[in-house]
């Protein structure tokens, strides 16, 4: 099997300035239940990617504006989200310790009656740069905003990513309110698909993100200060080849499996400030979530 991570953050790549390593993983050696908490982690971290930089001001115009953002972030990586509790076959010989997931570092390994087999590593991260672009129209105190790269092929390897918000200043409505405040929804939706011919190499995954927000800001001269407390889920399909080469797993080797992944996103806080220098804005915000995500951003304010 190619070595699917990589492929999956080159794809990012192509999206986002972030730099990373052309490092990869070989999933086809996990069961089905392995496999899900090996990338669960991967899910967690697209709905904190996806799920960031969506403001840095309540205030929307009543009459028209545009935005242009170039957006940077990065995740920190906890403990928890590095290892696992695999599940080895029936004959395995003794105790199994905890493996590497995605972000993990050294894979772990077993005896059996079948021969001996070690778990795949990880990444060893303790944290992910990445970024994104975004544009945003706005009109009326509400503002549309939008991200996306368009579905193309590369060789062997499909992606393609759209995503959208809709945000609008209640404040608006009530002008004694000494605060901007504004509530917004974002939904992202990541497909990447690779496909060389050969099954024992095929990998998709499809990653479905969504957030609801409240954030609140205070413009004093050139510095806007935000905050705000976000609901959100991400959950991610994941279809890869799984190689029993030692039929340890009579059934489910030698196919295909589609697996559902669910995020371990729930809720954030979000505190960041916002300079102001003519159209020029530039700001940074920490968010409080599975995934600790610094981001900064520098956008056109029109």
């Amino acid at each position: 099997m190619k070595l699917f991570l990589s492929a999956v953050l080159l794809s990012v790549l192509l999206i986002s300035p972030a730099s990373f390593s052309q490092i990869g993983i070989n999933v086809n050696s996990l069961n089905p239940t392995d496999a899900e908490k090996y990338v669960q982690p991967l899910s967690s971290w697209f709905g904190a990617y996806y799920n960031s930089g969506g403001y840095y001001d309540a205030d929307v115009p009543e009459v028209f504006g545009f935005k242009f953002s170039l957006i940077g972030m990065w995740s920190l990586v906890p403990d928890g989200q590095k290892t696992f509790q695999p599940d080895p076959p029936d004959n395995v010989i003794g105790d199994v310790d905890p493996t590497a997931t995605v972000f993990g570092n050294k894979g772990s390994y077993y005896l059996s009656s079948n021969g001996f087999y070690t778990y795949p590593t990880g990444l060893a991260l303790n944290a992910v740069p990445s970024g994104i672009y975004q544009f945003s129209g706005s009109m009326f105190n509400t503002e549309l905003l939008v991200r996306f790269f368009p579905k193309v092929k590369f060789d062997d390897v499909r992606v393609g990513f759209l995503g959208f918000g809709l945000k609008h200043e209640i404040s608006s409505h009530f002008p004694q309110i000494p605060l901007d405040i504004a509530v917004q929804i974002l939904i992202n939706n990541f497909d990447f698909e690779f496909d060389d011919g050969d099954p024992v190499n095929y990998t998709k995954i499809e990653s479905s993100n969504f957030a609801f927000n409240v954030h609140a800001s205070k413009s004093f001269s050139i510095l806007t200060v935000y905050g705000g407390l976000q609901y959100e889920s991400s959950s991610m399909d994941f279809s890869y080849y799984f190689e029993d080469n030692n039929n340890s797993y009579p059934g489910l080797g030698n196919k295909i499996h589609n697996l559902s992944v669910d995020g371990d996103n729930n809720f954030r806080f979000t505190l960041g400030g916002a300079l102001k220098l003519g159209v020029f804005v530039i700001n940074g915000d920490v968010n409080f979530t599975k995934f600790t995500t610094y981001t900064t951003g520098l956008s056109l304010d029109f």
